[in-house]
């Protein structure tokens, strides 16, 4: 089968529909943004290397792409359909569609030469099979919001196995099998792994932390998840992390001051954190969000939280803060959010200097 027939055949297997691939909104994602019927402008007396979402290898002419991401798609994707027959395929992309809950199919496995598979936000349900885990040369593999179940026999196939990973994003996968402490035989290679939501439950070790090219790690939502933070040899190229509603306990470590790239720092609702922020959180300069709220931290906010000048969100609230706040908030021009309630503050009333900051309105402070 050609692969411009088979593009066709696949077209016409499938319906279209806007409600498919509606806007959704994640606080790191913004999925189906722009959504459009992408493959409605495939026609038979054109070549398909032209068609919208399809790329091909300008040697060969093989079909080396194919983005239909946000399409509109609406509908299974049975084991016979023909896009199994891409056989060429390096990215492939069918996030933000509807396949009304069909069985994950496991032809997907045979897509050999796939570097890039994003399957997310797409209706996929069931097991995750093992012959995803034979993608050998998988450097991208997202599969989150599918509500997916992977057994421990295939999550051990795909750490084993998929040893050039650099992303892997299986958020709200089914993962309770799976122990915290295989997320350490994963590949060295990885600057995202994303896992908010997973069931994971257990210790999980600190060196997860460590890993040297990690930029962005989400085990958010993880509420049965045990642990603690390193005290020293973070990964210095970190930029997102996302801990909260964990069992993760202990102290934020004077060392967090080291992650100078961090932008994103999510504690929120682990309730266990103790001790006092370090005044070193005073060097993550590049920081945009920081919550720390619902935790059990005491002592005095530090003044040198007032070095965050690029901070929009900032939420302190719900722990045993005392002392006064200091008036180096001030300094957070870009705030739009500030959550300071239930602390134990020397006085009940907020600085009046608060309410003059120029991106903060009443209802932002709480």
């Amino acid at each position: 089968m050609s692969p411009c027939f088979a593009l066709l055949q696949f077209k016409k297997s499938i319906s279209l529909h806007s409600s498919a691939s509606p806007p959704l909104y994640r606080p790191i994602y913004d999925m189906c943004e722009v959504s459009y019927p992408k493959t409605a402008s495939w026609m038979e007396d054109k070549e398909c290397c032209s068609w919208d979402g399809v790329e091909c290898d300008k040697t060969t002419g093989h079909v080396i792409g194919l983005d239909l991401g946000c399409s509109w798609l609406n509908g299974p994707i049975h084991s016979n359909s023909s896009l199994f027959f891409l056989h060429h395929l390096r990215r492939l992309n069918l996030a933000g569609n509807l396949f009304n809950h069909s069985l994950l199919p496991s032809k997907f496995g045979k897509f050999k030469s796939l570097t890039h598979l994003n399957l997310s936000y797409s209706g996929f349900s069931g097991q995750i099979p093992y012959e995803i885990s034979q993608l050998s040369s998988l450097v991208s593999l997202d599969l989150s919001y599918n509500r997916l179940l992977i057994e421990t026999p295939v999550w051990k196939r795909v750490v084993d196995n998929l040893t050039q990973l650099r992303e892997l994003l299986l958020d709200e996968t089914n993962m309770s099998s799976v122990r915290p402490n295989s997320l350490m035989n994963l590949s060295s290679y990885l600057t995202t792994l994303s896992l908010h939501d997973c069931g994971l439950q257990g210790k999980l070790e600190d060196n997860i932390l460590c890993l040297p090219s990690l930029q962005t790690l989400n085990l958010g939502g993880n509420w049965q998840l045990e642990g603690s933070l390193p005290m020293s040899n973070w990964s210095s190229s970190l930029k997102f992390l996302d801990l909260s509603a964990t069992s993760l306990s202990g102290e934020l470590p004077d060392s967090i001051g080291n992650l100078k790239s961090l932008k994103y720092l999510d504690l929120y609702a682990c309730n266990n954190f103790t001790g006092s922020i370090p005044a070193s959180i005073g060097n993550l300069m590049h920081i945009t969000y920081l919550s720390l709220a619902q935790n059990k931290f005491t002592g005095s906010i530090p003044a040198s939280i007032g070095n965050l000048v690029h901070i929009t969100f900032l939420s302190l609230a719900r722990n045993k803060f005392t002392g006064s706040i200091p008036a180096s908030i001030g300094n957070l021009t870009h705030l739009t959010f500030l959550g300071l309630s239930y602390n134990n503050f020397s006085s009940g009333l907020l600085p009046s200097w608060l309410l003059n900051m120029p991106m903060l309105s009443d209802n932002q402070v709480i």
